[in-house]
């Protein structure tokens, strides 16, 4: 237990960050700095840790995992790391540490799956490459601007836009960028945003979900009950064209009527 929090606190470099996001940092600097001086070297590295969904289909399957932690150039790779430390580091602190990393690997996997899965009937989809964190940067400032909806942050540390604003702001981006350049290119950022999306919304779906099957079993209820009584006054339509000469008791007679009007429910 004590190894355990002493790992731990070496990535909150000295409590200035919870240590997923210090342990997250930490990866994407020396992977992609790792990655790019191999790649001058030997080269195809960059290649070789991209999500390829084609490779992926062909056994390559470590490229699930490693394509958010590597960028591909160092200003990519500085916005990286600022976005993680300026929004990955408040969700850390509400969340915890465990909870973070486990809803945005989830995310992660559920962005490059989901990709490979589109992959099988989009054509382009099936050899583009991505490399780099902004499916999850993108993931993180939804969620960020949604969990803390009042709080102010400044585009280009001038223009003041709440939380709210800057999370449905960014789905709204990639949304035009995808229908403008094509969707292959976005569509890690569309999944992993429509993922913590579904994640923070998870409650209120669930309820939908329970409320729309409730009102199917409520028809199917009510259709069962109208099918049972009209085989029911069809019977009993039956019943008196047979038997015309015997008449019925004027009691049986109203019930019939009322029957066949529909005045009477029978039980269920």
């Amino acid at each position: 237990m004590a190894r355990r929090a002493d790992w731990q606190s070496r990535f909150s470099f000295g409590g200035r960050l919870p240590w997923a996001v210090g342990l997250v940092l930490c990866l994407t600097a020396g992977l992609s700095l790792a990655v790019a001086l191999g790649d001058r070297h030997a080269g195809g590295l960059f290649d070789l840790v991209s999500l390829v969904p084609r490779d992926v289909w062909h056994g390559q399957v470590w490229r699930l995992v490693t394509w958010p932690f590597i960028e591909p150039g160092p200003l990519s790779l500085i916005f990286a790391l600022l976005f993680l430390y300026w929004f990955g580091r408040d969700l850390a602190e509400v969340w915890g540490s465990r909870r973070f990393l486990l809803v945005f690997g989830s995310v992660a996997l559920t962005a490059a799956a989901g990709t490979c899965l589109v992959a099988q009937v989009d054509a382009p989809v099936l050899d583009h490459a991505y490399l780099g964190g902004w499916a999850l940067g993108s993931a993180m400032i939804v969620a960020w601007g949604l969990w803390f909806p009042d709080r102010v942050v400044r585009i280009y540390f001038i223009l003041p836009i709440r939380g709210f604003w800057i999370a449905w702001l960014t789905v709204a981006v990639t949304v035009v960028y995808a229908i403008y350049a094509g969707w292959e290119g976005y569509l890690p950022e569309l999944l992993a945003e429509g993922s913590i999306l579904a994640w923070l919304f998870r409650r209120s779906l669930a309820a939908r979900w329970a409320r729309l099957g409730r009102d199917i079993a409520i028809r199917r209820r009510d259709a069962a009950r109208a099918r049972r009584r009209a085989e029911s006054a069809a019977h009993l339509r039956l019943i008196e064209s047979v038997d015309d000469d015997a008449p019925l008791p004027p009691e049986v007679e109203g019930k019939i009527q009322d029957l066949l009007s529909g005045r009477t429910k029978p039980k269920a």
